[in-house]
């Protein structure tokens, strides 16, 4: 994909959740997720799929080293090997950007203790505009 391309498709996550080392593809082709259990499961589903990866990776490399390979020669092995790095590389970028998503969402979350302490306290100062800081709580 070109640059031009990856400039003319629009990003699809917030400006806060970037991490500018990252491959811009992974905003513009990934949606940012909605929530956190959407993206702990996308997190587990990277995870499963880079162990895949690398157990395919150790498979092959039994098989070619003991002649029972698929590949026919040394070059074509080295030629699928590179693109099942790739393909992990790709997963270990997505899940750098879903982790770092989770870690700012996890962190922004108020504490249910210091929550819990702050309707108390309504509930104690009774102000006037009980329900619509209580609301904001929420």
């Amino acid at each position: 994909m070109s640059l031009a391309e990856v400039q003319t498709k629009p990003v699809l996550w917030r400006s806060d959740y970037i991490i500018d080392s990252l491959p811009s593809w992974i905003y513009t082709d990934n949606e940012e997720p909605r929530t956190d259990a959407e993206c702990r499961a996308k997190i587990s589903s990277l995870q499963y799929t880079i162990k895949d990866i690398e157990l395919q990776i150790e498979i092959r490399e039994l098989e070619f080293r003991t002649g029972s390979s698929r590949h026919g020669s040394a070059f074509e092995f080295d030629k699928w090997r590179s693109q099942a790095l790739r393909a992990k590389q790709t997963h270990l970028c997505l899940l750098n950007a879903y982790n770092y998503w989770l870690i700012l969402n996890e962190r922004s979350k108020p504490d249910e203790t210091s929550k819990l302490n702050r309707v108390i306290q309504l509930l104690i100062d009774e102000p006037d505009d009980f329900v619509v800081q209580l609301e904001k709580l929420l």
